[in-house]
Parts: C-alpha cells; sequence; structure tokens
C-alpha cells in the first residue's frame, strides 16, 4: 500500500484531490492483488485505476495550457512516458503468467508519485502561484 505524503501538496485543490484520488485507486488495485482476487477483478481494478490516472493527465493538461505555463511540452512528455509505462504493465498483466502487477504497480506509482509529482507538478504549482492563476487552474481542473 502507498502511504500519502503531504510533502506533494500542490496548494491547487483539485491537483490534489486528483492525486490523492490516483493514490486510493492504486491502493484498491494492490489490496486486490493482495487478496488475490481474480484476474478479472483485478484487471477491472487496473482499470479503474488507469481511467482515474488519465482523466487526471487529460485535465491537468487542459489547465496548463488555459493558465499559460511556459513549460508544457517537457510536462506532456513526462505525461506520455508515464502511459507509456502505464500500458506496459497492462501489457505485462495480460501476456505474462510470472508478472507480479503489485511490484510493478507499486513501483510506477512510486515514479510517478516522488518523480514526477515532486520534481514537475510543483514546478508548475511555483509558476501558478506566481503568476496568481491558481482560481483558473481550479476552475480549468474542473472541466
Amino acid at each position: 500500500m502507498i502511504v500519502w505524503d503531504d510533502s506533494i501538496l500542490t496548494g491547487i485543490a483539485n491537483v490534489d484531490r486528483d492525486h490523492k484520488d490516483i493514490v486510493e485507486k492504486i491502493n484498491l488495485f494492490l489490496a486486490d492483488i493482495g487478496a488475490d482476487a481474480s484476474v478479472s477483478v483485478i484487471h477491472d481494478s487496473f482499470r479503474r485505476m488507469e481511467r482515474c490516472i488519465y482523466r487526471h493527465l487529460e485535465l491537468e493538461e487542459k489547465m496548463l495550457l488555459a493558465v499559460g505555463y511556459d513549460q508544457t511540452e517537457p510536462h506532456f512528455a513526462t505525461h506520455k512516458k508515464l502511459t507509456d509505462d502505464l500500458e506496459g504493465i497492462w501489457d505485462d498483466m495480460l501476456g505474462n503468467t510470472d508478472f507480479h502487477p503489485g511490484v510493478a504497480a507499486t513501483a510506477w506509482l512510486r515514479s510517478w508519485l516522488f518523480d514526477h509529482v515532486r520534481r514537475e507538478d510543483l514546478a508548475y504549482r511555483d509558476w501558478i502561484v506566481a503568476a496568481d492563476k491558481v482560481d483558473l487552474a481550479n476552475e480549468r481542473m474542473n472541466d
């Protein structure tokens, strides 16, 4: 299980809500694995987690464009890498009988949480705060 860490709060309420929801969905997925749930249940849980992540990334990208963030291209490139990695986990789950999805998902989450959010999202947070666009950012994260 992954424990939420307030050090990654962005101060943008809707971004933080999404990040917490992603952690919750990943923990539910890991719980299904730990409970030796059926393959069908584990796959459904993975897909719910994946949809939550994709929805967040899509909203975040729209929000960053709306506020005029000047580092959208590199930020979007990291999103592409993250989604490619997640798809790789899915492909491995389907094609490898020795695959342990809990290990892969936990490693991916730690990468997302500690690398992407702390480095990339906290950087855009600082930019948004300095540009006095927190309200606009929150509004766009609800679209």
